[in-house]
């Protein structure tokens, strides 16, 4: 063969192989909703028999109690679903998709144990009371549930474009959803162990 048909033959695999689809399985997918109805469930566990007072204890002055934990579980409910609609709304996108890191490089920071900062717009209020929090969860965690389920879409090829190429497929934008859920059932967990938390 010649060199110049071997050169673009090299080019046209590079082009193929850089622009193939990432899949999506359905163990994948049933991995997930595994993972959100494993949370739910435990978010559940936790706080369905708390008293007022046990939801309204405070570890400290600029602490949260329980219900505003969960109050801002549910902001995040909301963003996630934003986002995900977002990128479904922005079509597939091969090319970006073979850019997005590995789900353990996107959701690093998720599980890391060091204390986060909440934006300004997702610290909670403390309006919605005790128990209509968890209502409210279940709400718009079976929302979610259902959106993923019912879903045909290949969620790897749906990408939100990120600063300094930090881009997150749909897929991690749910796998970070549920690990964000994780992170505040260890602060449920560490105020119910308060020693002060009410009995």
């Amino acid at each position: 063969m010649k060199p110049k048909l071997l050169f673009f033959l090299y080019l046209a695999l590079l082009w193929k192989g850089g622009n193939a689809q990432k899949t999506w399985s359905t163990e994948e997918k049933a991995s997930l909703v595994k993972q959100y109805i494993r949370t739910k469930t435990e978010v559940n566990s936790e706080t369905a028999s708390l008293t007022p007072a046990q939801w309204n204890f405070k570890e400290g002055p600029a602490q949260w109690n329980i219900a505003q934990v969960i109050e801002h579980l549910n902001m995040w409910s909301l963003l996630t679903q934003h986002d995900a609609r977002y990128v479904v709304m922005l079509g597939e996108n091969p090319e970006l998709s073979n850019m997005v890191a590995s789900d353990s490089v996107n959701t690093s920071f998720i599980y890391e144990t060091n204390p986060h900062v909440s934006p300004d717009h997702t610290i909670p209020m403390g309006l919605v009371k005790d128990e209509a929090n968890l209502k409210i969860f279940n709400s718009k965690y079976d929302e979610i549930i259902m959106a993923i389920e019912k879903s045909k879409l290949n969620f790897r090829m749906f990408v939100r474009p990120g600063v300094n190429d930090r881009h997150r497929d749909l897929a991690q934008i749910y796998i970070v959803h549920y690990g964000h859920v994780d992170r505040h059932l260890r602060q449920i967990r560490r105020i119910k162990a308060n020693p002060n938390f009410p009995q």
